[in-house]
C-alpha cells in the first residue's frame, strides 16, 4: 500500500494502481489516471468526511482550480478567511457546508442529492483519525473509496 503523500493530505493510501520504477536517479513512482484519482479523493471528502479540515479545503480548491481569493467570492467571504482555515485548520461549520455546495456546483459529481448529502453528514461523528484508501475499480476503470 503506497501513502499518498502527493495529495497534500496526511491520510490517503492507495491500494494499487500505482507502480514503481527504477531510474537513474532512484525509485519512482507513477500513479494511474491521476485525474480520476484526485476526482475520487475530492467526492470522498464532500461526501463521507463529517467535518473538513484546512487542508481538505486547500486540496478542494486545488482540484477545482481556484486561487483563495475566488474561492472566498464564490462563499461570501474574504480571501483571508480561505487562508486562515486552511493554514490553522479549523473550518466554521457553515463555511464546511458552503465549500461542499460550491463543489457540488462547479463539478456536479456529488452521487448524493443535497438533502441526503446534509442528512449523511449530521449523522456522522467527527473522528481526526479517519483514513482512506483508494483503488480503480477494475482493470482502466475510475478510482473510488476501498471499503
Amino acid at each position: 500500500m503506497y501513502h499518498y503523500f502527493e495529495s497534500g493530505l496526511p491520510n490517503v493510501y492507495l491500494a494499487n494502481g500505482y507502480e514503481w520504477h527504477d531510474t537513474p536517479y532512484g525509485p519512482a513512482i507513477s500513479i494511474h489516471e491521476a485525474e480520476a484519482l484526485h476526482e475520487a479523493i475530492a467526492c470522498t471528502l464532500v461526501e463521507q468526511k463529517p467535518w473538513l479540515t484546512g487542508r481538505e479545503v486547500r486540496f478542494l480548491r486545488h482540484y477545482l482550480d481556484l486561487s483563495q481569493a475566488q474561492l472566498g467570492e464564490l462563499l461570501g467571504v474574504q480571501d483571508q478567511s480561505v487562508r486562515r482555515w486552511e493554514k490553522l485548520g479549523r473550518v466554521p461549520r457553515a463555511a464546511d457546508h458552503a465549500v461542499r455546495l460550491v463543489f457540488r456546483d462547479l463539478t456536479a459529481s456529488s452521487s448524493l442529492r443535497l438533502p441526503e448529502l446534509v442528512q449523511h453528514l449530521a449523522q456522522q461523528e467527527s473522528p481526526d483519525s479517519l483514513h482512506y484508501r483508494f483503488r480503480p475499480r477494475a482493470r482502466k476503470e475510475r478510482w473510488q473509496a476501498a471499503a
